[in-house]
């Protein structure tokens, strides 16, 4: 079993509202994004012991988002396993298909975010809009 880290600043609050008819809007939408996550990852393996947890207030001038957001932010952390080895890796690069996977991918946007995002979607590869990356281990 191999475990991943995915750090993000999109809203991806485990909130279970999943009926679309729901009167928390903002609560479907935060699962849903979640749901695009989870999507995602399940392009080449189902991850399994699923946990997301939020860090409020963080300064992420030392962490690894695009040099476009700067100060005090909220950070989703999702930690999550694979049952199969290397099923993410490419030439040494353990997450590999992970970035490949979530680079352009949508989501909703205007949630609890404290950050103004220039397009609603994932980016892994730009060092300046960066909002998303992953750690191996």
């Amino acid at each position: 079993m191999q475990k991943y880290t995915l750090y993000t600043l999109v809203d991806i609050t485990n909130s279970g509202i999943t009926n679309p008819n729901s009167k928390d809007i903002l609560g479907y939408n935060q699962q849903q994004n979640l749901n695009t996550v989870i999507q995602l990852i399940g392009m080449r393996s189902q991850p399994i012991n699923v946990s997301v947890s939020v860090k409020e207030a963080q300064d992420i001038v030392d962490l690894g988002f695009g040099n476009a957001f700067k100060g005090l932010h909220t950070v989703w952390k999702m930690e999550f396993n694979s049952e199969h080895t290397d099923v993410f890796n490419k030439n040494q690069n353990q997450v590999h298909f992970l970035e490949t996977e979530f680079e352009g991918a949508v989501f909703t946007s205007g949630l609890t975010e404290t950050v103004n995002f220039e397009k609603d979607l994932f980016v892994v590869f730009d060092n300046e809009t960066k909002n998303t990356y992953f750690k191996y281990g």
